[in-house]
């Protein structure tokens, strides 16, 4: 007899797990607001009948961890652990100096937890450091005079996430990526999965076994 929960299960799995933080719903830590954005990924997600694909593909029930799963982070925080799905996507501004005049106050360095700022003292002026800057923008909101602005903002993108018995991280793609693009890489990333899926692997798996480099030249 088959387990009542696991059919309880299979109504409700769709093929694909979309998963976004708490930025949506207002999250102070924001630094992008994706909510239109995953409503797009979501049309494309259904488009591709992804249940339907993995029933043929894979022997048995699917299970949720059979599922293309997608996270979204509005900030580098990372709540919804985009490090470790088949497509990871984190929120990203990186400021700038403006024109307006610095007054010296040190609130940008005391902002910043990955030590990314320096403030010269003569003339007072911010200098930030690109190589630790992970672009959360708390220096800009905490910047008194807007001396501090947000310059270039958009999206990372990770790919091939997994756990299971062999855990890794996702690839990252080179570059901030804006909401065209976020969605050109979705739909020929898909396909590119659809394409080399052998028996319902993730996209980790297929990347390990073709080549991240096979991806990356289709993108």
């Amino acid at each position: 007899m088959r387990d009542p929960q696991l059919l309880i299960n299979q109504t409700l799995l769709k093929g694909y797990s979309l998963k976004t933080c708490f930025g949506i719903k207002g999250c102070p830590n924001r630094v992008t607001e994706s909510g239109k954005l995953v409503d797009k990924i979501e049309e494309i997600l259904k488009s591709k009948n992804l249940k339907e694909f993995l029933e043929k593909k894979i022997l048995g029930e699917i299970r949720p961890h059979h599922q293309f799963s997608i996270a979204i982070s509005d900030c580098p925080n990372a709540c919804s652990r985009p490090q470790i799905v088949d497509i990871g996507i984190i929120g990203t501004s990186y400021p700038e100096i403006s024109d307006s005049k610095c007054k010296g106050c040190g609130n940008c360095v005391d902002s910043c937890e990955e030590d990314a700022i320096t403030l010269l003292e003569s003339p007072n002026l911010p200098m930030i450091d690109p190589e630790k800057c992970l672009g959360c923008g708390q220096c800009v909101k905490s910047c008194p005079t807007g001396t501090l602005k947000n310059g270039k903002t958009g999206y990372r993108i990770l790919l091939g996430g997994k756990l299971g018995r062999h855990p890794q991280l996702g690839y990252e793609l080179k570059g901030l990526f804006s909401d065209t693009q976020v969605l050109s890489i979705l739909k020929k990333t898909l396909d590119f999965y659809i394409e080399k899926n052998q028996k319902g692997e993730r996209l980790g798996e297929i990347l390990n076994r073709v080549g991240i480099r096979n991806l990356i030249n289709i993108l």
